[in-house]
């Protein structure tokens, strides 16, 4: 709908026109836009028209004043409906700690692709993960567009930098931290002799199942398979907020069955009978039967409990801190080492791909590598009776 309207200007008479677009998506208010400065009412006439075409196909944007930051709480209320919270506490790390500094208080429609090229260039010098930010920064432009707040993705432009090996910064989960098998020997024995029993068998666990800290907290009583001397990984522990929630795994490949060693089953047995003690002396049978509770309140364990306690062991024991995640490396270090195949390894851990694996464990091949060089020589080296004449 459009209203127009005769004004006297300096430049004599002349035509506004006021159109009516419906409801912002972001506010919820009516909004509407106006021209003027027509010599005639024909032309502001064709003027209206061409605004409503535009608006109906999806390609005329007010000029309302959106920052980036409204756009990016409209749509993290509208990903939490269909994202698990992990997924949505990453995704609010990621925007937390990198892209709002930068495009937080911009106009969303004055945001260009040489500004976001800018961003890209920037983080690439900082880490190696600068792609998954750019994933998000273009899935949010991707929902400005669908809510008709811009017409076109600023981030379709912008070129991802290619970054020489030599060049790439340590990363997390690609600088692997492990222990040699004397190592764990020696941590181990030491943990049985000194800690309590329930720190031990966090320690064995980890060390002798390669499971992630989640699925550590997440693992329940009714999880340990007596039969078949296994247990089952069909869950992940998240903590936000002071409470917790029992999710899913983050792919499917992580929902798997680990078989355990004798003495590893024999300690999960009897940590069993411990928490059955620990919850009648609560008075609490009937709570959740975790196998790692927290002593204090019998809920899952605290995500840095285990980062702390294997610190403090760590430093007890003088060795060295490979950290939460280490465990789980040193789990992937001594099959290979066994003699296990990189596929079964990929099973055992949960990773979605095999390349997920070969990646993380590129020490690991590289070690296969050179001793392959030694066998290659070592079978040069072997006496036979002379050369074999062709026939």
């Amino acid at each position: 709908m459009a209203s127009y309207k005769k004004y006297q200007s300096k430049s004599g008479i002349r035509w506004l026109v006021q159109i009516s677009l419906g409801k912002d998506p972001i506010t919820g208010k009516y909004k509407s836009t106006t021209r003027r400065g027509f010599k005639t009412k024909k032309e502001a006439e064709a003027a209206a028209r061409a605004i409503l075409t535009q608006h109906s196909r999806g390609t005329f944007i007010t000029e309302n004043k959106i920052t980036f930051e409204e756009v990016y709480n409209e749509w993290m209320l509208s990903e939490e409906r269909r994202l698990k919270p992990s997924t949505m506490h990453s995704k609010a790390m990621k925007f937390k700690k990198h892209i709002l500094p930068y495009f937080s208080k911009l106009y969303i429609q004055k945001i260009s692709a040489e500004y976001c090229q800018d961003f890209i260039d920037q983080l690439s010098s900082k880490i190696n993960s600068f792609k998954e930010y750019g994933n998000q920064l273009d899935l949010l432009f991707r929902y400005a567009i669908k809510k008709k707040i811009i017409v076109k993705n600023p981030m379709n432009d912008v070129i991802y930098p290619n970054i020489p090996d030599e060049q790439q910064f340590p990363d997390k989960e690609l600088n692997v931290l492990h222990w040699e098998k004397d190592t764990v020997r020696y941590f181990l024995k030491k943990c049985e002799e000194e800690l309590t029993f329930r720190e031990y068998a966090l320690f064995r666990t980890l060390l002798f199942t390669g499971i992630r800290k989640g699925e550590l907290g997440a693992l329940l009583e009714s999880d340990i398979n007596t039969e078949k001397m296994s247990i089952t990984i069909n869950k992940t522990l998240f903590w936000e907020s002071q409470k917790y929630s029992l999710l899913t795994p983050k792919t499917p490949n992580s929902r798997r069955v680990i078989f355990l060693d004798q003495k590893t089953f024999e300690v999960l047995l009897h940590l069993k009978e411990l928490n059955q003690e620990l919850r009648n002396d609560f008075g609490n049978p009937e709570i959740e039967h975790f196998v790692f509770p927290s002593v204090s309140d019998l809920k899952p364990m605290r995500h840095s409990y285990p980062n702390t306690l294997l610190e403090s062991a760590c430093k007890k024991f003088e060795v060295d801190n490979i950290k939460v995640h280490g465990p789980r490396h040193t789990h992937a270090s001594m099959l290979y080492a066994a003699g296990a195949r990189m596929k079964d390894i990929q099973r055992r851990l949960g990773h979605a791909k095999l390349a997920t694996t070969m990646d993380t464990y590129t020490h690991l091949t590289e070690k296969s590598d050179k001793h392959l060089n030694h066998l290659l020589i070592e079978y040069l080296k072997s006496t036979n009776n002379g050369p074999q004449k062709i026939r």
